[in-house]
């Protein structure tokens, strides 16, 4: 069984880490083999911590959950709020930039691999440097245009800058350098891209 538990600043303010010592105490006394997973939240902090587990058919979602309702939880007797995925707030969105997030362990490279991480790097790898930039001009950037726009280039400066300034972690600021460096050293190789394009 698997137990998800987040470690974000936000549920860890609201009881997180008691909660996962809790069900890590809980479950030696009982015998019971469970893995417990250090997640990000989800988003839907008025469930803080969110606890789901995985008995083998998806995760059913518990929350807000306290050190207190952690034998109940084992038990199977607490009330859920059902699959995650089916719950209203989460159900109607479309998750794009944050569709890692409350899925995997943030700290373990094998899970973000296993969910589609550094494929494009691993792809963009393979690429030459103008296969690259024929990629970037021939995408369908979400904004003010795509990237054979005349605007694509401006918008994606400020992508980058807005993912190097306003990035909660490093990796994420550290992403958009090549971007950076290949619009600032050779922006004649997009202009001629763009003018391929056409």
């Amino acid at each position: 069984m698997k137990i998800y538990v987040p470690m974000d600043s936000a549920a860890k303010a609201l009881g997180a880490d008691e909660v996962a010592a809790a069900i890590t105490a809980e479950a030696a006394s009982r015998g019971l083999e469970i893995e417990l997973i250090r997640n990000g939240s989800r988003g839907m902090i008025w469930l803080e911590p969110l606890v789901e587990i995985d008995r083998g058919a998806g995760r059913e979602g518990y929350g807000p959950v306290s050190a207190a309702d952690v034998p109940a939880l084992l038990d199977g007797t607490l009330a859920g709020l059902g699959k995650v995925e089916e719950i209203p707030f989460f159900a109607r969105q479309t998750r794009l930039t944050f569709a890692r997030c409350g899925v995997t362990d943030p700290l373990c490279l094998d899970d973000y691999q296993a969910h589609g991480g550094l494929a494009g790097l691993r792809r963009a790898a393979a690429m030459s440097g103008a296969g690259i930039v024929e990629e970037v001009m021939q995408s369908e950037l979400r904004g003010r245009g795509g990237a054979g726009d005349a605007g694509a280039i401006p918008l994606l400066t400020d992508l980058c800058e807005t993912m190097t300034d306003g990035s909660l972690c490093a990796l994420g600021g550290f992403t958009p350098y090549p971007v950076m460096s290949a619009l600032t050293h050779f922006p004649d190789d997009f202009a001629t891209a763009k003018e391929a394009a056409e």
